[in-house]
């Protein structure tokens, strides 16, 4: 299963990169919850993903997009206490 580690600036760098070279072309919303595990992946932000996520059930890479989204996310907000 997926796990996910801390997200650096050079990872976050990586991650963004990746989504906006891959996501260029991007014409569906399943096709960019892909890119966006795959970018975590390529980022070292996650780990444990299946090599090919074209043989995972939609909801599956949805749940694994959803995951990495929140915890970039989370990254991103100021510590408790700060401005």
């Amino acid at each position: 299963m997926m796990t996910l580690n801390e997200v650096t600036q050079r990872r976050l760098e990586r991650y963004q990169e990746h989504i906006l070279v891959a996501g260029e072309q991007v014409k569906s919303a399943a096709a960019y919850n892909r890119i966006i595990v795959e970018a975590a992946v390529g980022a070292g932000i996650a780990e444990g993903v299946p090599a090919d996520l074209l043989d995972l059930s939609p909801r599956t890479v949805a749940e694994l997009t959803e995951r990495v989204i929140t915890h970039v996310r989370e990254a991103l907000e100021p510590l408790s206490g700060e401005a």
